[in-house]
C-alpha cells in the first residue's frame, strides 16, 4: 500500500460532528494548524507548514514556512487573500 492509500482510508474513517454547527458568515472562525515536516526535504528549506480552514467554506490554504515566526504574517497574508 502507498502512502497516497493511506490517507484516502484515514479520511473515509473519519466521523463527522453532526452537532457542531458551521459558522454562517465568512472569517468567524478558522482552524489553524502548525506543523513540523520532520524528516521530509522541500525545496527553498522549508522545515514547517501552517494550514488555515475557514470554518464557513471549508477554504483551505497551506503555506511553507522556514520557520515558526512566519506563520502570523501567512494568516495576515491568508486574511487579506480571502477578504
Amino acid at each position: 500500500m502507498n502512502k497516497y492509500e493511506i490517507c484516502v482510508e484515514a479520511k473515509i474513517t473519519k466521523k463527522t460532528c453532526a452537532f457542531v454547527k458551521r459558522k454562517t458568515e465568512l472569517l468567524s472562525l478558522i482552524h489553524i494548524n502548525l506543523g513540523d515536516l520532520k524528516q521530509t526535504m522541500m525545496k527553498g528549506d522549508k522545515k514547517y507548514y501552517v494550514t488555515f480552514i475557514y470554518d464557513f467554506s471549508r477554504y483551505t490554504k497551506l503555506y511553507l514556512l522556514r520557520s515558526k515566526d512566519e506563520a502570523y504574517n501567512m494568516f495576515s497574508k491568508s486574511r487579506k487573500s480571502t477578504k
